[in-house]
């Protein structure tokens, strides 16, 4: 195999293979993930006699991030999508992986390596990766626990106000709950708004607030909103934990 004695002088004699089976080798190279464990390389040649080689991982790095990061959402899938794509890896069945020619195989272990250490990083990263995913996990629960609601996503009740948009509108025994989430003042101040305009507008409703942090708002924001809506939840937690008695009581009254 010349192309191994190649990769070794392309990286200065500060690498060493290990044959796993036949035909695929175990590249022990100094490239390491974030929190320091040396990034999981093999190369497997393909085809019969030809000069193509893949670079993968079987499974490695998705297996060390499933102990405290699992890609089990949408969002978090188009997150992982997007790595393997801006580095130009594949994944088939959890193994990520490029392919390349003997000619081509010292970038592509390079350009590999950066790839699946940026996958690794997002377990370290984890705070966040699920801060950005406050909409995705506000609407995973209302579609998840609140069905006999009906919710609406996106739902327009002035139609000739396409600017003031509700969240989920949220139906039962006649009556109506607009349902908003949010994570930073812009929403807050929208949201002001839209329900200032729809009380002007007479609409027969009651309004809902899930923030990520309530807190974190600013003090006029808080104010305001506080003036303008009927019900906050301060945190997502918050709102897992009290939303279901808090409509029971609504739609019941």
């Amino acid at each position: 195999m010349n192309f191994l004695d190649s990769l070794r002088s392309q990286f200065n004699d500060h690498v060493a293979f290990r044959e796993r089976r036949p035909g695929i080798q175990q590249l022990i190279a100094p490239l390491f993930y974030e929190d320091g464990d040396m990034v999981d390389i093999y190369l497997e040649l393909l085809g019969n006699g030809g000069d193509r080689v893949r670079v993968c991982d079987f499974g490695m790095t998705l297996m060390r991030l499933s102990y405290s990061f699992d890609v089990d959402t949408p969002n978090k899938e188009r997150i992982f999508q997007r790595i393997l794509s801006e580095n130009q890896l594949r994944e088939e069945s959890g193994n990520i992986f490029i392919e390349t020619d003997m000619a081509s195989l010292y970038p592509a272990v390079l350009q590999f390596a950066q790839g699946v250490a940026k996958v690794g990083n997002m377990r370290l990263f984890k705070r966040e990766v699920i801060a950005s995913l406050f909409y995705e996990m506000l609407q995973e629960f209302v579609e998840d626990h609140l069905g006999e609601y009906h919710p609406r996503p996106n739902e327009l009740p002035l139609p000739d106000r396409d600017d003031l948009e509700v969240d989920f509108l949220l139906e039962r025994n006649k009556r109506i709950l607009y349902l908003f989430g949010v994570k930073d003042p812009t929403k807050a101040r929208l949201i002001t708004i839209s329900c200032l305009e729809f009380q002007r507008k007479r609409l027969p409703f009651k309004s809902m607030v899930v923030h990520e942090d309530f807190e974190a708002l600013p003090r006029k924001d808080r104010t305001r909103l506080t003036s303008a809506c009927d019900k906050q939840f301060p945190s997502l937690d918050d709102f897992r934990d009290n939303a279901l008695r808090f409509l029971e009581r609504e739609v019941e009254a």
